[in-house]
């Protein structure tokens, strides 16, 4: 808990050292959904999708016209499904990514490709609405808190304001406690963004 605790602190001094150069501010939210994957076929085939929700504040400032470095905060609901039950996984994430604009559409639109990195931690996590221990005890604990990896998506703004796009994210880490099995999370998400200030 303390090494969370650390984190999160981190985590808010970057954005308020961010935010001083910021000259975009906005808020964003994700649908879609959400799987837990391995290497491991057995163990890939046991994981299902389940929802993935996304909501949060972004914060982006400019690097040329065309190109933009963004971050922000973000809470993510998401897990995977099995035969019995579902797993459900709460992160408060920190994305890193850059968006280029590719083309204009019309005066005020434009066409983008982003691509970045994601880290996360695990705030809760339950298995059909029952708790599981989140930690590094391969015994007691069912999650690592942590979580990193890529995301990559496109999506179009329209009146330099509106934003909406399909995002997809690979998890590069095992979250899994137990050495036994290597699990990593995927999502893919429709989002849905308002900019303040563009």
């Amino acid at each position: 808990m303390k090494k969370g605790v650390k984190v999160l602190v981190v985590v808010v001094m970057a954005l308020v050292g961010f935010s001083s150069n910021a000259q975009i501010f906005g808020v964003k939210a994700g649908i879609g959904l959400a799987n837990i994957s391995s290497p491991d076929e057995v163990d890939n085939n046991f994981f299902g999708r389940t929802l993935g929700v996304k909501l949060g504040g972004t914060i982006e400032f400019d690097i040329t016209d065309d190109l933009y470095v963004g971050s922000g905060l973000t809470f993510a609901k998401k897990g995977a499904s099995t035969a019995g039950d579902t797993f459900n996984t709460f992160y408060l994430e920190m994305p890193l990514s850059a968006r280029y604009d590719i083309v204009a559409l019309g005066s005020s639109g434009y066409f983008y490709a982003l691509s970045g990195f994601n880290l996360g931690y695990m705030l809760s996590a339950n298995r059909g609405g029952n708790k599981v221990n989140i930690g590094s005890d391969e015994v007691t604990d069912y999650f690592k808190p942590f979580d990193f990896g890529l995301n990559f998506g496109f999506g179009v703004i329209l009146d330099e304001r509106f934003e909406i796009g399909l995002i997809t994210e690979f998890g590069l880490v095992n979250i899994y406690a137990n050495n036994l099995s290597t699990l990593r999370n995927t999502t893919v998400l429709v989002s849905f963004g308002y900019k303040f200030g563009m």
